[in-house]
């Protein structure tokens, strides 16, 4: 039977085995982060943001150069109203005077002439031009140009509305080709009878907006009575190439088919006067049509319409038809520029590609991958914060210009969205989990490391394994001289008072050096270098940590001594350099972070090689080769340690690279004779060597040994093939 605390250690374990992989974590937090945004975008939460990213393509990308210049707007404006003002002739308008419009247009040779104005009512004046009252001259002069498009608006029918207007047969276009689903339109606001009879074709001109109330996409056909009428543009476009009823079904089909059936506007710029199409006032046109009648030459040159689909519009604040849009912050957009800019997409193709569906899930994904492997791959928020940036300011730049160049709307705000938020994700799982890791790894290391290696541990975590690896580094052995004997000429208080000021100061030369303390055994110490965190300069900067701590112990106590007579310990030191395990090493309740291995073990024996020689620091060749020359050192034997085969040579450590003293020198050169002769078995001489060294300096350990062991062999009968190895039988 299970006991109640195996679930939660189950939980537990299964996230720490996750820690121990960085990828791991980083697809986990990927993955349920990525989870969280999809449904945050699946709930719709974005899409207002998503389509003002939309706006700001267009602004930031501004194309005014792509508009069709075949299209131009002839605008009811401020100008127009004030002059018929000063006429005496009061909005709204005589019909007549859009008879007089069309007259002109059709004069100079328009292609089409489309009204986006309300023209369901009759002319409250009813003036007489001619005979013909002013909705006739209106009807008349559609009638004879033969490319009029007027406009209609669809609702639906409410309770207690009236029934509205029709419209005639014609209009209304067989089936419905690909129709996007839309409310069943019961009612019409239609130009009168006499001005549909005249106009070659009808557009919709409803407004449609988006969540925000924006204008960004049309409805390019509507479904009424039966059938379908097309949209204000596409009826101008219609009418321009001469397209018939089935043309217009497989324009309208193909449109349609994407985007959720309606067209995606494709804007230009900026409204108004400025923007992106050619602006004329109404009032001058007028002006110029009577002109002409009178025989006079027009100020607006007929030449300047030739071939061009006109549309005829309010742009006077007055009129109320200014619609929002993603430019209306800029310049204020009236309705009809909204018709001329979807016409001006459909007579050259422009179109904006939504990708829908699944991309944004998809694009959402690959960015959250990316968050989470940068930041758990980077690990420092000094590289994974610029990184994350990057790549946001990257994939917006890559989408603003596929955008700019092939009109495809790659969403933005979703993906960017799970970028952050798994960037943000991984930062407080980085913060949980890695803060309890540091805190762990100071609490292991803080004993055996100075602060600033601990500092530098748990910045480089991904560099410290402490199962156990396999590095190379030198491992420092000390204990001090005659302990025992010393031990026993003071009392244990005072003796552990002796230990612990010698361990400090011989410690703070390890920790300065940023060597790992590895433990104290008894007197001993033992220390590595190049562990936790891997230091190529090992092997020179334990040499140089033992000559410190050679020289700081010696400075203290001769100080000491001088004022209060106390004892003086000497220390005796071994390095050796080469490959070892470090890690946790132990019962899995009482582990400790050690090293082990014959590398540890030899600088362990040659630690008690010192006292052959009488000598304070052995190093091996090893070590020696390793620090590179920054110090000088005697070599004093070529040893067979016990427990090891392969004889090593020895060396003692004598300072750093620098002159010596001229008797010093002399020594040396003496010493290295004396062992060349010792090795040729030309023990006489090489004793005559040693004891020269003696004389000059009777306290030299080293000359005493080889000399007394120089003597003892000269009586021995050596092998012809003797190496000139000697053997320890003792630790």
């Amino acid at each position: 039977m299970k006991s109640a605390g195996e679930p939660t250690y189950s939980i537990r374990s299964f996230f720490h085995h996750l820690q121990k992989s960085q990828l791991r974590m980083a697809l986990l937090v990927a993955g349920l982060s990525w989870l969280l945004f999809a449904i945050v975008q699946l709930s719709g939460t974005l899409d207002a943001l998503e389509l003002g990213s939309l706006d700001w393509r267009f602004q930031l990308l501004p194309r005014l150069y792509q508009a069709d210049s075949s299209v131009v707007l002839v605008a009811i404006d401020q100008n127009s109203l004030d002059f018929f003002e000063h006429q005496s002739v009061h909005w709204p308008w005589p019909r007549q005077f859009y008879g007089l419009l069309v007259s002109y247009l059709h004069r100079a040779g328009a292609r089409v002439i489309a009204f986006d104005v309300d023209f369901s009512g009759h002319d409250i004046d009813r003036l007489e031009i001619e005979g013909h009252e002013s909705d006739s001259a209106f009807a008349d002069g559609m009638d004879r140009s033969g490319n009029v498009v007027l406009a209609a608006q669809l609702s639906i029918q409410e309770q207690g509305d009236q029934a509205g207007g029709s419209l005639v047969k014609r209009f209304i276009l067989s089936g419905t080709p690909g129709l996007p689903s839309q409310p069943a339109f019961t009612r019409v606001v239609a130009p009168i009878q006499a001005f549909q009879n005249g106009a070659a074709k009808l557009g919709i001109v409803n407004f449609e907006s988006d969540v925000d109330d924006i204008c960004r996409r049309v409805s390019l056909g509507f479904r009424f009575a039966g059938g379908w009428v097309p949209h204000f543009s596409l009826a101008s476009y219609a009418e321009a190439n001469g397209l018939q009823e089935n043309q217009l079904d497989s324009l309208l089909a193909a449109r349609v088919r994407s985007n959720e059936g309606r067209h995606v506007i494709y804007w230009y710029g900026k409204g108004g006067p400025t923007g992106a199409f050619r602006y004329y006032s109404f009032h001058s046109l007028i002006y110029s049509e009577l002109k002409i009648q009178q025989g006079l030459p027009p100020d607006v040159p007929l030449r300047q319409f030739a071939g061009k689909i006109v549309i005829v519009g309010g742009s006077a604040a007055g009129l109320f038809d200014f619609k929002p849009t993603p430019f209306t912050s800029l310049e204020p957009y009236p309705g009809m520029e909204i018709h001329a800019t979807v016409l001006s997409n459909l007579l050259d193709g422009h179109r904006v590609r939504e990708m829908r569906s699944v991309w944004p899930y998809l694009l959402g994904l690959v960015l959250s991958l990316a968050a989470a492997l940068i930041f758990f791959m980077a690990r420092k928020v000094l590289y994974s914060v610029p990184a994350v940036v990057a790549v946001g300011l990257l994939y917006g730049g890559i989408i603003f210009l596929v955008f700019y160049h092939s009109g495809w709307w790659v969403p933005l705000v979703g993906p960017e969205v799970s970028l952050s938020g798994t960037f943000l994700a991984s930062a407080i799982v980085s913060y949980a989990t890695e803060g309890r890791q540091k805190r762990q790894l100071r609490k292991a290391f803080n004993r055996y490391l100075s602060p600033q290696v601990v500092t530098e541990i748990v910045e480089n975590v991904d560099q410290v394994e402490l199962g156990g690896k396999l590095i190379e580094g030198t491992v420092y052995f000390s204990d001090i001289k005659d302990f025992t004997t010393i031990s026993e000429q003071h009392s244990p208080k005072e003796l552990v008072g002796l230990l612990n000021e010698y361990l400090s100061l011989a410690s703070d030369c390890i920790l300065r050096n940023d060597a790992m303390l590895d433990k104290y055994i008894g007197d001993a110490v033992m220390a590595i270098f190049s562990a936790p965190i891997p230091h190529p300069d090992h092997a020179k900067v334990a040499c140089l940590t033992a000559l410190e701590v050679q020289r700081t112990l010696g400075e203290y106590y001769t100080e000491k001594s001088k004022r209060h007579g106390t004892v003086n310990f000497k220390t005796r030191i071994g390095l050796n350099s080469g490959n070892m395990i470090v890690g946790n090493i132990g019962h899995t309740n009482r582990l400790d972070y050690t090293a082990i291995g014959d590398t540890v073990n030899l600088a362990s024996r040659l630690e008690g090689v010192n006292k052959m020689f009488g000598t304070d620091i052995i190093v091996s060749e090893s070590t020696l080769n390793k620090a590179g020359g920054v110090v000088r050192a005697r070599e004093l034997d070529f040893l067979r340690v016990k427990g090891k085969q392969i004889p090593i040579r020895i060396f003692e450590l004598i300072s750093e690279n620098q002159a010596l003293p001229d008797i010093t020198e002399e020594k040396l050169g003496l010493f290295a004779e004396g062992l060349n002769l010792y090795r040729a078995k030309d023990f006489a001489r090489a004793i005559a060597r040693f004891e020269a060294i003696l004389r000059i300096d009777p306290h030299d350990g080293p000359s005493t040994t080889l000399r007394d062991r120089c003597d003892t062999l000269s009586k021995e009968q050596l092998p012809d093939d003797w190496d000139g190895v000697f053997t320890l039988t003792s630790k």
